[in-house]
């Protein structure tokens, strides 16, 4: 390679370089990413089960901020309250009754009726940026655990899911910490949705849940408006 041509693709590159250092400013704001996930998970229309389960969140679902440092940037995403307040809204329409109860083995000594407990554990939490990509697009996934318990504790079985979703980055007002919440509550949209259609034929598969009469919804699941 001659020196001409070595010295104009080092002046490209350095050009690269300084664009997108120039794109992540923007996109970041030269400070840190810091926002709260809303709750969006709609109701699903879906035949109840007919029996009583004990919900268990732990604080580290409910409180959960997720946190990372990546390309000089800082991020911290609150999902708690996101993805208790809709996971609590799927159990309450998917069952007769669901009862809050304080740990995994509390079941029995909460209610006699209670035929066993959930618990839903975020597993991993994954998200790619226009400038992770070089596309205009971010997108999120998260994935999922749910464990089934005996109502004095006796672990079941459990299963994993994951949800995903992807915004484009003109599609909203904001800048980037909208497109990427945009983009979270899709990806927990994705993930409820899963959840309503497959929770039925895993829990009694994995033996949380007696055969019980009734249809299994078909994707897609029909969901209601969330509430206002």
């Amino acid at each position: 390679m001659q020196e001409a041509e070595v010295n104009r693709f080092a002046a490209r590159a350095v050009a690269a370089r300084a664009a997108t250092g120039f794109a992540f400013a923007l996109l970041c704001g030269c400070g840190p990413t810091r926002f709260e996930v809303q709750p969006s998970i709609p109701t699903p229309l879906v035949t109840k089960i007919p029996v009583v389960v004990g919900l268990y969140m732990a604080p580290e679902f409910r409180d959960k901020v997720y946190e990372e440092k990546r390309d000089g940037g800082d991020y911290a995403i609150a999902l708690g309250k996101a993805q208790s307040e809709g996971f609590g809204r799927l159990m309450d329409a998917m069952f007769d009754r669901v009862i809050p109860v304080a740990a995994t083995d509390a079941g029995a000594r909460t209610d006699p009726l209670i035929r066993g407990v959930i618990e839903p554990v975020l597993e991993d939490f994954a998200f790619v940026t226009p400038v992770d990509s070089g596309s205009d697009v971010y997108a999120v996934s998260l994935k999922y655990r749910i464990s089934g318990y005996r109502p004095d504790g006796q672990v079941i079985d459990s299963w994993s899911f994951t949800g995903y979703g992807a915004a484009a980055n003109e599609s909203m007002l904001g800048g980037g910490s909208e497109v990427l919440k945009k983009a979270v509550q899709l990806a927990m949209r994705d993930a409820a949705a899963k959840l309503a259609t497959e929770f039925r034929e895993q829990a009694v598969v994995r033996g949380l849940l007696p055969a019980v009469p009734g249809p299994v919804p078909e994707a897609p699941v029909e969901v209601a408006p969330p509430p206002p």
